[in-house]
């Protein structure tokens, strides 16, 4: 009796459903959307003038596309002209890519509307991500970036600073009109859509094989004449071939390494012998804690020509260094990747040697690797890095523990109460309440301490409310932005400098035996290519590759200083200009820790070039041809570390050999 009951009900709600059904079927064909691409496509299939138009229009739009990412990456038109008639394969590949790619979305979803949104979104992004990044950095978008995706919410807050110019919204516009202009045609398939569907899902993996198979990369040369030969470097192809073609031939760069001629144990071992530790070694060493800091973009601006301050933004490094070592560091890097001085400084290694752009914690750490807080731990020590920001960033809190820190804290994580100003990083006055705080919890021996600041990280175009920018900044030549720019950026930098006023103040009133290193880690970006330097006249051209070395050092050298609450019985090794990883080995000299392999090859190394980066062809040396033979043995420690077999970490902790492994 109940069932029967129920029959009314459900024959009801089924003609209600058919019912709305229909009514949506019908407000679909009577809305005026779809009414007007009724009517468009009825006119632009109506006769063969109309639908070679159509064939037209669909056929043009990869060529659109390609040209436009060019146009995107160099700037204008003139620029993507000029690549077109040096290196036309170079052009014929992307076009090769976004037709592909074009044809597979729009054969497996059948939508060409949805096709040519997601083909000029894919490639347009790419243009732009390699336009900005060369125009704030003067370096490409390389594949090894893809790795920094994981932190691209990191990067939100910079893209509210960047500068777009007009033609990138005319390219935006006219690409958003071709779209619908391609939905309003509605070009037709000439058999059932479904047929098309494995057609394009093909092709979707043959763009996936001509980028993966050794083989068919081939074709990039035979077919396309994009070549790479031994003394090609990685600025060379970018120059050469475009961002584009120049990314696809580096997409497998970090597997392409060849294994150095006889590398081996034996090798490894007949080479660095000399510099192992014999244990009969004396010291004077007093167990001091270790502070390094990473000051983020600390750098003199006073040094700009023409340009004058109301105040000195450097005035504690000014009266600390009178009394103490100090002097210029040659970064490995110019308005970002932190993470290169970061790593030579805590590892010994040159990031110089790897491919542009590297990022060793993410491309080659995945073990144990030496660090010279691995060293210190190893006599007892705890290891601890800080950081006012993100701790997973350039993948800090997977790399730390691997190069033997006992933790490593992110923003999140300190005890010290988080500073604020108007400017969007926390201040570093925390991270000197945080050092001291460390400096302060009982330890069996003592502590080394890696802290990273944030607070002057760019971009610096309008990064402070006015109360904050205490410092003026004047010039004849600079424009109102510049000046802003500046006053800005010197606001940041006083605040960390007086971060190291604190710093030194604690130290040198604390009883326990300390020693600080404080260095800046690179120049900051002011605007983009190298403004305001070539405003000022500090470098004549805004491609670093024409600057003179007198210039080089001008853009890549940073303050560094040292100094501790104790008499440490040594002197300092004086180097007014030195590279990064020079500065932990000769702390340890001056402190007079016990000696290690490391500490022993560099500091000879030191003796004959105080600074060399092979990358930008800076060299401070008293024997070039020695120079360069220490400069071939540093770079097999560095790949022997990072990329080969590791041979160094069985001989310095293991105590591997030939015999034994004979034996």
């Amino acid at each position: 009796m109940s069932t029967n009951s129920n029959e009314p009900n459900k024959t009801n709600l089924k003609l209600l459903l058919h019912k709305l059904q229909y009514k949506i079927i019908a407000y679909k064909e009577h809305s005026a959307l779809h009414q007007m691409k009724a009517e468009c496509k009825e006119f632009f299939h109506k006769n063969i003038f109309t639908k070679l138009f159509v064939t037209l229009s669909v056929v043009i739009f990869p060529v659109f596309v390609t040209w436009m990412m060019h146009v995107l990456m160099l700037g204008s038109n003139e620029n993507a002209l000029l690549l077109f008639a040096r290196e036309p394969g170079s052009i014929y590949l992307a076009l090769t890519y976004v037709a592909i790619a074009y044809i597979g979305i729009w054969w497996t979803t059948t939508s060409i509307t949805l096709s040519a949104l997601l083909t000029s979104t894919f490639f347009f992004v790419f243009g732009l991500v390699d336009y900005f990044k060369y125009s704030i950095l003067q370096e490409h978008f390389y594949p090894w970036d893809l790795h920094m995706a994981a932190n691209a919410n990191s990067f939100s807050e910079f893209l509210n600073a960047l500068s777009f110019q007009q033609y990138i919204f005319e390219i935006i516009f006219s690409t958003l009109i071709y779209v619908v202009v391609l939905h309003f045609m509605a070009p037709r398939f000439p058999f059932k859509k479904w047929i098309y569907i494995p057609f394009g899902v093909a092709c979707l993996g043959f763009l996936y094989a001509f980028t993966t198979d050794t083989q068919l990369r081939t074709y990039y040369d035979t077919k396309y004449n994009i070549a790479i030969d031994e003394d090609t470097t990685l600025g060379m192809l970018y120059e050469e071939y475009g961002a584009f073609s120049a990314f696809l031939m580096n997409l497998f760069a970090l597997d392409l390494y060849e294994e150095p001629t006889e590398y081996g144990l034996d090798y490894m071992e007949f080479l660095f012998a000399d510099y192992l530790p014999t244990g009969d070694e004396t010291n004077n060493f007093q167990y001091p804690d270790i502070v390094v800091v990473l000051s983020e973009a600390y750098w003199d601006p006073t040094i700009l020509t023409g340009v004058t301050f109301s105040e000195d933004p450097l005035q504690n490094y000014r009266m600390i260094a009178e009394t103490n070592p100090s002097g210029s560091m040659v970064s490995p890097t110019f308005g970002g990747g932190t993470v290169r001085p970061e790593f030579e400084i805590l590892s010994g290694m040159s990031t110089s040697c790897l491919p542009s752009g590297n990022i060793p914690y993410q491309q080659y750490i995945d073990e144990d690797i030496f660090s010279f807080a691995r060293s210190y731990v190893d006599l007892g020590y705890d290891a601890v890095g800080l950081h006012t920001y993100q701790k997973t960033f350039y993948d800090r809190e997977t790399a730390y523990p691997l190069m033997g820190f006992d933790e490593f804290l992110g923003e999140y994580d300190l005890h010290a109460e988080h500073h604020w100003n108007s400017g969007p990083y926390i201040t570093d006055e925390t991270i000197a309440e945080e050092i001291i705080y460390q400096l302060e919890q009982p330890r069996d021996v003592g502590v080394f301490i890696q802290a990273i600041t944030m607070e002057n990280h760019s971009m610096y175009y309008d990064k402070y409310d006015a109360k904050d920018r205490t410092i003026k900044v004047s010039g004849e030549n600079l424009s109102e932005q510049q000046v802003l720019t500046l006053e800005n950026f010197a606001a940041g930098n006083s605040n960390s400098d007086e971060a190291l006023g604190v710093i030194y103040e604690y130290v040198m009133n604390r009883e326990k035996p300390t020693i600080v290193l404080w260095y800046g880690d690179h120049l900051p970006t002011l605007g983009e290519n190298f403004d305001p330097f070539t405003t000022t006249g500090d470098v004549q051209s805004s491609v670093a590759s024409n600057w003179t070395d007198e210039e080089k050092l001008t853009m890549f050298s940073t303050p560094y200083i040292i100094f501790t609450n104790y008499d440490t019985g040594k002197e300092f090794r004086e180097s007014a200009i030195v590279s990064p990883y020079f500065l932990s080995p000769l702390m340890a000299d001056y402190m007079d820790a016990p000696a290690t392999f490391y500490t022993n090859f560099l500091l000879e190394y030191h003796e004959v070039c105080t600074a060399a980066s092979k990358y930008y062809g800076i060299y401070e040396t008293t024997d070039s041809e020695r120079q360069a033979e220490f400069m071939e043995l540093h770079e097999l420690l560095t790949y022997d570390m990072l990329i080969g077999e590791d041979y160094m970490w069985d001989i310095i902790y293991e105590g591997a050999s030939s015999d034994d492994d004979a034996s």
